[in-house]
């Protein structure tokens, strides 16, 4: 696709991506709540994500992507971009920082507030399909058609270049850290930030989480390549996808040391006591590795990061989420 770069990952790209990110995303804080780590009966870290101006970690690939293509082409240009939401609302804030075109295509189940936020950012909205990869086939229709750039929210190398910024952000504000817990939807987090990690850090464990509903990475460890899911729902609308991506499955392969799978009910309480006890409003997929801590499928007498990936909820689901019991 035009734009897209898929050349292998290196250190290199990662500490590019910092420099080029260093005034437009600053390092997101590494929290530890008291409140919560009362209920969980131990410490975790909570690398929040959730703070970040698009309210996602996705604005660190959206900018180091688009802000890479303004380089070499000038800003007279069109993106195009295939979401769920997060990586549209990115791409959104980003063209409009930096003085690009920007049209995202989303799911017609995309939650509205991130449907809203990426038309009032001044993106172009098309609503497509019933799941992000009939969004993903549309977009890549429409680019040909344009002739616009395609900034693809997870492979590809700037993109994971700039996830990779918050493994190495973990290490310097946290040197202790013996594992990280991270969000696992089309894997560009997870493999930027396991790469750089296990590189710099090989003693670190990397566990990803996926939903029960929605676990194609699981899967496909399991059958020992890639497959497609006949079907997939969560509430962790943000990872929700049939296919994993053939550009990503090596890193993730070879560089995450476990996969692990929760049910809606943990990610629906995990939505509540991060904003409960640690007072962090996240998504169904940024709250997945609390949920994973509260199923006990992570020991977290070891030093424990969990990556919140992100915060954008849709408003009815966060009060369905605080009022259960």
């Amino acid at each position: 696709m035009l734009g897209q770069n898929l050349t292998p990952l290196e250190i290199n790209d990662i500490l590019k991506a910092r420099e080029r990110l260093a005034e437009a995303v600053p390092p997101t804080p590494l929290l530890s709540m008291e409140p919560l780590n009362l209920q969980l009966g131990g410490a975790v870290y909570l690398k929040a994500e959730s703070l970040q101006p698009s309210g996602a970690y996705k604005f660190r690939g959206a900018y180091n992507k688009c802000a890479v293509l303004a380089e070499r082409f000038g800003t007279d240009i069109s993106v195009i971009t295939a979401s769920s939401g997060n990586h549209g609302l990115a791409c959104a804030l980003t063209a409009k920082r930096l003085g690009i075109r920007a049209r995202v295509v989303v799911p017609v189940p995309t939650p509205r507030i991130k449907k809203d936020c990426i038309r009032e950012m001044g993106a172009e909205l098309v609503e497509y399909g019933e799941t992000y990869d009939s969004s993903f086939r549309e977009a890549c229709r429409l680019s040909e058609e344009a002739g616009a750039y395609y900034v693809h929210p997870v492979s590809d190398t700037e993109v994971l270049g700039a996830q990779g910024t918050i493994g190495l952000e973990i290490l310097e504000q946290l040197p202790s850290v013996r594992q990280i817990v991270i969000p696992l939807g089309g894997g560009g987090l997870s493999s930027g930030i396991a790469y750089y990690v296990k590189h710099c850090r090989p003693d670190v464990r990397i566990t990803c989480v996926m939903p029960e509903g929605s676990a194609v990475y699981a899967a496909s460890r399991k059958a020992g390549k890639l497959v497609e899911l006949a079907s997939c729902a969560s509430m962790a609308d943000a990872v929700v996808r049939k296919t994993g991506e053939p550009f990503l499955f090596p890193y993730i392969e070879q560089y995450v040391d476990e996969i692990v799978t929760v049910r809606e009910s943990s990610i629906r309480t995990a939505v509540k006591w991060s904003a409960v006890y640690a007072k962090l409003v996240l998504e169904g997929a940024g709250a997945l590795p609390l949920a994973a801590v509260l199923e006990r499928k992570i020991d977290i007498s070891q030093a424990a990061v969990l990556v919140c990936s992100g915060g954008n909820i849709d408003l009815q689901v966060l009060w369905e989420a605080l009022a259960e019991g």
